[in-house]
């Protein structure tokens, strides 16, 4: 019988290897075009180079509603963003609909009978490594889409993602996140009540419970066979963070400046739980450069 202490460490190896056969599909690759091998497999493990891009959903940049009833109109949302990585395996996909949406019969049954869960390495095999983008910056997404940095790839079947926060925080609002890896502004209604809020994380709020990576595993990527330059972007979904946030007990703004979700509160534990749940961050790809998209 396997330890429990010892699943983390297996987990670590295991995604170790998977970042090695990466890189070593890259050397291929190179080797490959480099010498222009005849027999080249022009359909798997051939090197790639894809942009990557940020975005936040529509759904969060307009007000929202969250499941506890508070219609939420955000003012700022940054996020300080580490590496992101691609894989074939399938995700670990949560039942519950997005936030926003009505339930139906179905869905209620489902969410009684199996609790949602966020992405998490127990459930969830990585399978091979397909890319990976690894220089780290901060955003504010409300500002729209944002270029990153090219992802290194190889060819294949991509089927999820691994989301990582930098920590520190890097690139241009570094100073603005102040050591935090996330900081959202905004304002909370529900009936006469009414709350100026801010709500931040630490690198230690969004550790993955079992690996203790700032990481979220499993994260959906729109299923694609990888065979060309593209596009790969990146939707975060601010509306899942504040999802299960119960704004009463946030102290009302006596001058409009917004108020801090206070340590260990309900509202700031739901915050945090919103943040490591793999419904939050969504990939996919698109064929061609980020012009022709626009």
């Amino acid at each position: 019988m396997t330890s429990t202490t010892a699943q983390p460490l297996s987990r670590r190896r295991a995604a170790l290897a998977a970042a090695g056969r990466l890189a070593a599909a890259l050397a291929a690759g190179a080797l490959a075009a480099g010498c222009g091998a005849a027999g080249d497999d022009a359909t798997s493990g051939k090197r790639l180079t894809l942009a990557t891009q940020i975005a936040p959903d529509a759904a969060s940049v307009a007000p929202f509603t969250n499941a506890l009833g508070w219609t939420i109109t955000l003012s700022k949302a940054h996020l300080s963003i580490g590496s992101l990585h691609y894989f074939e395996g399938a995700p670990f996909t949560a039942r519950r609909p997005s936030p926003g949406g009505a339930p139906s019969l179905l869905e209620r049954l489902a969410r009684w009978a199996v609790p949602e869960a966020h992405a998490h390495p127990g459930h969830y095999q990585a399978g091979e490594a397909r890319g990976q983008m690894t220089q780290p910056t901060s955003v504010d997404l409300l500002l729209g889409t944002t270029a990153l940095a090219d992802a290194d790839a190889v060819s294949g079947v991509a089927r999820s993602a691994r989301f990582t926060f930098g920590a520190p925080p890097s690139g241009p609002l570094a100073a603005a996140l102040d050591g935090h890896v996330v900081a959202v502004e905004g304002r909370a209604e529900k009936g006469d009540l009414a709350r100026v809020f801010r709500a931040r994380a630490l690198v230690a709020d969004v550790a993955d419970d079992t690996t203790g990576e700032p990481s979220v595993e499993g994260c959906v990527f729109e299923e694609v066979f990888l065979d060309g330059p593209g596009v790969v972007t990146l939707v975060v979904k601010p509306a899942v963070w504040l999802d299960q946030v119960d704004f009463e007990a946030v102290a009302a703004s006596d001058d409009g400046a917004p108020v801090d979700l206070e340590p260990e509160s309900q509202a700031q534990r739901g915050f945090t739980r919103g943040l490591k749940k793999g419904t939050a961050y969504a990939l996919s790809f698109a064929p061609g450069s980020p012009e022709e998209k626009e």
